[in-house]
């Protein structure tokens, strides 16, 4: 019998904001502070650097997340990641865009705020804006609304553990009894697969949320989440 342990690669060098990265972090008196897993559990310097300059620091437990301040990559909806305080701005500690892009996706349908993304391998500061994902939500209401007119549908599931929503993806037969639903199982979800199902219309993804989003812009069928799915009416109406 093989056992599975799963260790966290921590980043074991000491985290610090530089003079620069401060100095636009200043006028903000309240910051909602995230990282990815690898530095999550070293942010004592830049948490006191940020009490010095008198700005509070806040976060949340966002689902699926095991540490304080870890944010995961398909955390993009403002209700999975439970932060309850009003913010200025968000903070996220990391390399690479693929983490701190989720804090941009789960404001939508929020008033925004800016999120600053401090690498502190490279020591870098930038900002992500919702002109970032501007293709993606452009994309994103175009195929709403072509889910809402369509009529063959193909769900994707997926076997990955944690990925599965074959129950929660039933709702859609009650949500839509008008619709054909087309269940597709596999492990690993191949857009280039899709084109031998040309009768689908509109694909629904019950795996990975950033598939629906990201991965959709470059598909030529139309492809959503389960979530906007269940919700397309109210998305498209701004409520």
């Amino acid at each position: 019998m093989v056992e599975l342990l799963l260790i966290d690669g921590k980043y074991t060098r000491k985290i610090e904001l530089d003079a620069k990265a401060l100095g636009k972090l200043k006028k903000f008196k309240t910051l909602a502070v995230y990282a990815a897993v690898q530095f999550s559990s070293g942010l004592q310097s830049i948490l006191a650097q940020l009490k010095k300059e008198c700005i509070t620091v806040v976060s949340s437990k966002p689902a699926r997340t095991k540490e304080q301040f870890q944010i995961l990559g398909c955390d993009v909806y403002h209700e999975n990641m439970h932060l309850q305080e009003n913010v200025d701005a968000y903070l996220y500690i990391g390399d690479g865009r693929f983490h701190p892009l989720a804090l941009v996706f789960q404001q939508r349908g929020q008033k925004f705020k800016e999120v600053f993304m401090y690498d502190p391998i490279a020591n870098a500061l930038a900002i992500l804006t919702e002109k970032d994902i501007d293709a993606i939500l452009k994309k994103e209401k175009a195929s709403l609304k072509l889910f809402l007119m369509k009529r063959r549908i193909g769900v994707l599931l997926t076997t990955k553990p944690g990925q599965l929503q074959f129950k929660a993806s039933l709702a859609l037969l009650k949500k839509y009894p008008e619709k054909e639903f087309y269940f597709f199982l596999d492990n690993t979800l191949n857009s280039k697969n899709f084109e031998n199902f040309p009768f689908i219309e509109v694909w629904v993804n019950t795996a990975c949320p950033r598939i629906g989003l990201d991965d959709a812009v470059y598909m030529k069928q139309p492809l959503i989440n389960l979530m906007d799915a269940l919700e397309a009416e109210k998305k498209l109406s701004g409520v």
